[in-house]
């Protein structure tokens, strides 16, 4: 993705989000529904991707087709409405990284650190609530964790969290004595 959709992205994710006029609890429970909302949108309209990105297909009847996807509540939401301005405005395709974004906003709104764990096997929720303690203590948010299961670890753990990549696998360690004995 280009840098001026990133920057568009945010931006969309920002107006869409409206934070900074909520300041209370009640307000994170807002936050979270808009961000369901447009996830429902998005589902719906997932089936016809091709034709709302489609240069040729006409605003109206990207529309009309939206109108037809969606319930009659949804279709008066504001997520509905914000999708329709995306294809008023030819950026659609932005709507997946609109999404993330909201949720990376929403994250940092309501205090929460979200971090993937790569292990070669599944880890034990006592390992798990131990990494979770860890990291929400390095970064005073609440840590919700995502396992993820993969053979290119062989041991040991990888976290990634926003853009930190902590690497405490096996290979990891080598590169870094490897590189120690070099030096």
């Amino acid at each position: 993705m280009k840098s001026a959709d990133k920057t568009l992205s945010k931006r969309y994710a920002r107006a869409y989000m409206d934070l900074g006029r909520v300041s209370d609890k009640p307000g994170e429970a807002a936050a979270g529904a808009r961000i369901a909302e447009l996830e429902k949108v998005r589902n719906a309209a997932s089936q016809f991707r091709r034709i709302f990105l489609h240069p040729l297909v006409g605003c109206d009847d990207k529309n009309e087709i939206l109108a037809r996807l969606l319930s009659k509540e949804l279709m008066v939401s504001r997520a509905a409405g914000f999708v329709r301005l995306l294809i008023r405005e030819n950026r659609f395709y932005l709507l997946e990284a609109i999404l993330e974004d909201c949720m990376r906003l929403y994250n940092e709104y309501a205090g929460l650190a979200r971090a993937d764990v790569v292990s070669r096997h599944p880890l034990s929720g006592e390992e798990l609530r131990r990494i979770g303690a860890a990291l929400s203590a390095s970064t005073g948010r609440k840590a919700h964790l995502t396992q993820i299961v993969s053979e290119r670890v062989l041991g040991g753990v990888e976290i990634r969290l926003g853009d930190l990549l902590i690497d405490a696998t096996v290979k990891g360690r080598l590169e870094r004595l490897k590189n120690s004995i070099i030096i």
